[in-house]
Order: C-alpha cells, then sequence, then structure tokens
C-alpha cells in the first residue's frame, strides 16, 4: 500500500512543483553563507568565528520569525484548502505586525549591547571584539529578513513559489558583490573586512521583499491589497489566532535559545572548534535545503486537504513524507561523506579546524537517517493539522532536558573531544523524538481543523 503511494505521480508532481523551487530559495540563501565565509576565510579564523558567533543572534532571530511565521501558515494553508481569501490577508496583516516587532526589539538589543552579546557564545577575546564590529551593523539586517520570511509564508500557502526564487537570486548577486565591494576594498573605497561584510548583508537583505512586493504588484498577487484588508481583522480573529500561533512561537524561540546553549558549549571548546562548526553548519544548511523544501510542500498540502475537510487525504500523504525522510537521509548523507572534503576545499581555514569539520560531517551524515522524520512530522504536518502545541512539548523536553544537560557535561566537564561533544548534541534527543513523532501522527490527533465555518468561494477574476 505505501508502495503504492510512493508511486503516486501526482504525489510526486505536487511535491515536486512545490519542493524545487523552495529548495532552490534555501539555496540560494545557503549560497550567501557559504560566499560570505569564503570570502571572510581569506581574514582569519578569528574573522570566520566572529562572523559566524555573531549569527548566532540572525539564527535566534530567524527562529522566532519563523515560529510566528510557522502559526500564520497553519491558517493561510487551510483558509486555502477553504477558499477563504479574507483569512489569508488577515493572517498576513498578523504576521507583518509579528515579525516586524521580533525584529525591532533584537535589533536595538544587537545595537546597544553588540560586544555582550557575542560573549554570550564565547570568552575568546578577540572573537568577542570583531564579532561586536559585525553584529552592531549587522543587526539591522533583521528587518528585511523580517518582511521575506512574512511574505513567503503567505505566498507559498497560495502555492506561488516561483518569484521567491527570483528575489532570493537578486537579493544573493547584490550581496557577492557588495561582499567583494566592501571587505576588500574596491574601487577606491577602504577595505572594511567584517564591517564590510555586514553592510552588504543589510543591503542584499532589503533587496528580497522589495522585489517580492515589485512583482507582486504587478501581478497582482493576494499580498497587495487595501490597508484596511490587511489589517482589517477583528479581535475575535485575533484571539485564534493567538491560541493558534503562540505555541508556535514559544516553541521555535524556546528551541532556538537551547540550540544557543549547544553552541554556547562549543564556543567555550577553542577558536578552531568555532570556526569548524561555523563552516559545518553552513555545508550542513547546503544539504538541508532539500528537507526544507519537501516539508514546505507537505505542510501547505497537509494544510489544504484538512482545510479542505479531506483528512484522509492528508493522514496518506502525510505518511508519504514520513518515509520519504530516512531514504532523503541516506542518500544525501552518503553523498555529503563522498564531497565533504571538495567542500572543505573552498574554505580558507587552519588544518586543525578542517579536520574537525570533516569529522563533524561525517557525523551528520550518519544522523541525517533520523534526524529529519521529527523534523517533518511536527513541522510539516502536526502544525499543518493545526496541532502546533505537541511540538512544544515534544522538541522543548528532549532539547532542554537531555541535549542540552548532556552535551554541557561533554563538553564543559568530562571535556570529551569535540566530535564526541557534538555528537551527543543530537543522537540522543533525535532517536526519541524519532519514536514520539512516529505514534503521535499514527494516533491521528495532530488534525485540528482551525475554521469549520462554510468555505466561501474565491470569486472567478480574483487573482492571488
Amino acid at each position: 500500500m505505501l508502495l503504492k503511494e510512493l508511486s503516486d505521480k501526482v504525489f510526486w508532481k505536487m511535491t515536486l512543483t512545490l519542493a524545487l523551487p523552495i529548495a532552490l530559495q534555501n539555496l540560494l540563501s545557503s549560497s550567501l553563507a557559504i560566499i560570505d565565509n569564503v570570502m571572510i576565510g581569506k581574514l582569519g579564523d578569528t574573522a570566520v568565528a566572529a562572523v559566524g558567533e555573531g549569527a548566532q543572534i540572525a539564527f535566534l532571530v530567524n527562529l522566532v520569525i519563523f515560529g510566528a511565521c510557522s502559526g500564520g501558515s497553519v491558517f493561510a494553508a487551510q483558509y486555502w484548502g477553504a477558499k477563504k481569501l479574507d483569512g489569508i490577508r488577515h493572517a498576513y496583516g498578523l504576521l507583518l505586525i509579528a515579525t516586524v516587532g521580533v525584529s525591532a526589539l533584537f535589533c536595538l538589543f544587537a545595537s546597544l549591547f553588540p560586544e555582550f552579546a557575542i560573549s554570550v557564545f564565547t570568552n575568546e577575546k578577540g572573537v568577542i571584539s570583531l564579532g561586536g564590529e559585525y553584529l552592531r551593523i549587522a543587526c539591522f539586517s533583521y528587518f528585511g529578513v523580517a518582511l521575506s520570511i512574512a511574505i513567503s509564508t503567505i505566498l507559498r500557502s497560495v502555492e506561488i513559489v516561483r518569484l521567491q526564487v527570483v528575489a532570493g537570486f537578486s537579493s544573493m548577486i547584490c550581496n557577492v558583490a557588495l561582499n567583494w565591494v566592501l571587505i576588500f576594498g574596491k574601487f577606491g573605497l577602504p577595505a572594511m573586512g567584517v564591517r564590510g561584510a555586514a553592510a552588504a548583508t543589510v543591503v542584499s537583505s532589503f533587496v528580497n521583499p522589495l522585489v517580492m512586493l515589485a512583482v507582486a504588484g504587478f501581478k497582482k498577487y493576494i499580498i497587495i491589497a487595501p490597508l484596511r484588508e490587511i489589517f482589517g481583522f477583528d479581535r475575535k480573529f485575533v484571539g485564534k489566532f493567538i491560541r493558534i500561533a503562540s505555541p508556535v512561537l514559544v516553541n521555535e524561540t524556546l528551541w532556538a535559545l537551547g540550540v544557543c546553549c549547544l553552541n554556547m558549549v562549543f564556543g567555550r571548546t577553542g577558536e578552531a572548534n568555532i570556526s569548524a562548526v561555523t563552516i559545518t553548519k553552513t555545508i550542513e544548511n547546503l544539504v538541508f535545503i532539500f528537507y526544507i523544501g519537501v516539508c514546505n510542500a507537505c505542510s501547505v498540502f497537509v494544510g489544504k486537504f484538512i482545510g479542505a475537510g479531506e483528512n484522509e487525504k492528508a493522514k496518506s500523504y502525510g505518511r508519504r513524507y514520513i518515509v520519504l525522510m530516512p531514504i532523503m537521509g541516506i542518500i544525501l548523507g552518503a553523498a555529503l561523506i563522498l564531497s565533504r572534503n571538495l567542500l572543505l576545499g573552498f574554505f580558507d581555514i587552519s588544518e586543525t579546524a578542517r579536520a574537525t569539520a570533516s569529522s563533524l560531517l561525517i557525523i551528520y551524515s550518519c544522523i541525517a537517517v533520523i534526524r529529519n522524520i521529527p523534523y517533518i512530522a511536527i513541522v510539516g504536518i502536526f502544525r499543518a493539522g493545526g496541532d502546533t502545541l505537541f511540538g512544544v512539548f515534544c522538541d522543548l523536553g528532549l532539547l532542554w532536558f537531555i541535549s542540552v544537560p548532556v552535551t554541557a557535561v561533554f563538553g564543559l566537564v568530562i571535556k570529551a573531544p569535540f566530535p564526541v561533544v557534538y555528537l551527543v548534541s543530537m543522537v540522543f534527543e533525535d532517536t526519541v523524538k524519532t519514536c514520539i513523532c512516529i505514534k503521535r501522527f499514527a494516533s491521528g490527533k495532530w488534525i485540528k481543523p482551525v475554521d469549520r465555518r462554510p468555505k466561501n468561494e474565491i470569486p472567478e477574476k480574483e487573482s492571488v
């Protein structure tokens, strides 16, 4: 039965139609990080570590914003299935308010206390000083990122994905050009080093949403509407939004803080290890783009089917995506192991950092077989089904009560070899979480429609 479901041509056509453009969009984002690290690598391990630690704050911001938008995507996808255009626009308005508000708070903190923010993650003085210079400028990119994620969330939910690729490519070209000019001082400009990389990040972050808004305005997509339609939600809608979205926001925020705690342990094991982790995570993100694409496709279709009242079809698609994860893990993990030395060859880092990064990539590749089953289950299926609370207990309980304390003991007390510390940060949590998520999916308790009212059809001439 399952083999027949996986061989369904309609399933693959629908999945690839959404997954490939989303994967390509994230490939562009990951390529930006790789290009940044390649260019910054010319400045030495300290510069790589400084930018890597400065990016920890951006990572936290992104996940908090992603949490808010994941909650919003539940509404958008289910309203799309139910053909309720006004609900989608109201969700978009709340997302804009939430994401810009989060960005403002983090930007204020990072611009006023950049060295303190970096010192949370490492005790290396050189990294703290240089990372503070980077963060003081780069923090203004949070606003551009917030707009990009909010707009992309709504467009993906209504199955518009190609525009994000165009916007991402434009942003990447801008970032690469400005990096080259500002980091190394071209066209008569002074060489700004890590500050140049930060300035390039800020400018390119706004290119992405501006391109999407410009094209959406020309095409008259759903995000282009009078402000009274976007922000004209009532108190009842806000209450419902908060009830559904707040668990996801809490989940992603506390999960991000937990990951930051892991990085605090990593950041106290030496400068070479910090560089190795920075490079490893950059390459990991290059692989993870495929999982992101599939997960987003899963979320859109599962939410759409539940919104349309087709619960059995939602279960069938969810089951296929769960089975697909370990298959992808084997293929992508093997590819990463075979190509790791080639990929590491692009980075100008010390031999110690390179050897450590190679070991970390092997560990990540082996764990990938089970690591992304909970990801697709919680983010792609349960949240799309309206079950946003389960992930809070599953994600946070295992991270905070298993992964963080075990990693801290191995890294700071036992002082185990760094690859061992990296391994224990994942293996115990991922194994238990996979078993719990499979059981939850089988129960069917994750199907919770956000709106049971009769659906209103979209007028024939209405453009999304």
